[in-house]
């Protein structure tokens, strides 16, 4: 364990933190001593005892579910599958032997397998507590990769190759700047007495957050676009546009399969009614795809929304992507004025 000096804060700050280390008996080393068969490995709850955010982050993840996933056993052949598990329970991801864990599997892309590599812990930003309870590496290069697309593209391989390809026509974000929210806050909160103690002299960062999110940011041009393109009598054609660096939806592997659900108020003050497309295929970066349906005649107020979801074959559950607020007022009759005109 190492204490850094103690820059600006008083004789007695050091002395509170000697004094917690010797009270709680601080030993971390086991959270960087990782052996592919160490039935003793850290968890990710452990992590989450100092990192409280981030483990709280990482649970409502697919990450955390990226082994135990319904779908993932269906499309594993119930784990038989051995080139799926290193995405799916990966040990060290910057190690580029790509060796599938042994231990907790079932926490799937957990903190050891994106932080940990030869036996340092890595992040975007170095550490600004008084004391480090466990290795941190002071590897600038190996730091700045945790941040960065290729370390997704480790297993998300096609949609990084995509992303890079798109990004060569337009300046796209990074992963983790379209589906990461920012966030100013500490590596690190307290969780009793003296932890809080600990991590009160730590300086704040600005981060991203751990949980992944299909984003929404039509304001910046990202995402499937939707458009009207005509509407006459009860006939109304629209256009989708996928503007994402990579498919809609994205992945290698397993069915995917897109819908959309419009829903209107009749004229007549009766229910609201629906109607579902199905999008047969992927939709490419850049590609546009073009319907045609109909409402019935009763016409329809207060305007038209549509919301794209993916469907899941596995659970048989759907995700919603975006919505579309389309307001669209019906055609009023001309009068002997406008016709003048």
């Amino acid at each position: 364990m190492e204490i850094k000096p103690v820059q600006g804060s008083s004789l007695c700050h050091l002395f509170l933190v000697i004094l917690c280390l010797n009270i709680t008996s601080c030993s971390f080393k086991h959270l960087t001593e990782v052996q592919n068969l160490d039935t003793s490995a850290p968890t990710a709850k452990e992590c989450g005892s100092c990192h409280v955010e981030q483990y709280s982050e990482w649970q409502k993840t697919a990450h955390a579910r990226a082994f135990i996933s319904p779908e993932f056993k269906l499309q594993s052949n119930q784990y038989q599958d051995q080139d799926c598990l290193f995405c799916h329970s990966p040990g060290d991801v910057q190690n580029p032997d790509r060796e599938a864990r042994s231990f907790n599997r079932n926490e799937g892309v957990t903190c050891v397998a994106c932080h940990l590599h030869n036996g340092a812990m890595n992040g975007p930003h170095k550490s600004g507590a008084l004391f480090s309870p466990h290795a941190i590496a002071q590897n600038d290069k190996l730091n700045s990769r945790i941040d960065s697309s290729q370390l997704c593209g480790t297993c998300h391989e096609e949609t990084y190759e995509q992303w890079q390809s798109q990004r060569l026509k337009k300046q796209f974000p990074t992963c983790h700047g379209c589906h990461g929210v920012s966030t100013t806050r500490t590596h690190t909160k307290g969780t009793g007495f003296f932890s809080n103690m600990l991590v009160a002299f730590e300086p704040e960062h600005k981060v991203r957050s751990h949980y992944l999110i299909i984003p929404d940011q039509p304001g910046q041009g990202i995402g499937p676009d939707l458009q009207l393109a005509e509407i006459e009598n009860d006939t109304i054609q629209f256009s989708l546009t996928n503007s994402l660096p990579h498919d809609l939806p994205t992945g290698s592997f397993g069915e995917k399969e897109l819908f959309l659900v419009l829903s209107w108020l009749p004229t007549d003050e009766t229910a609201a009614r629906k109607k579902i497309i199905i999008i047969p295929s992927v939709i490419a970066p850049g590609e546009t795809k073009v319907f045609t349906t109909k409402l019935p005649k009763e016409g329809y107020r207060k305007g038209l929304s549509v919301d794209l979801f993916r469907f899941h074959e596995s659970t048989e559950e759907d995700t919603l992507i975006r919505s579309y607020p389309l307001i669209i007022a019906p055609a009023q009759p001309s009068t002997p004025h406008d016709k003048k005109k």
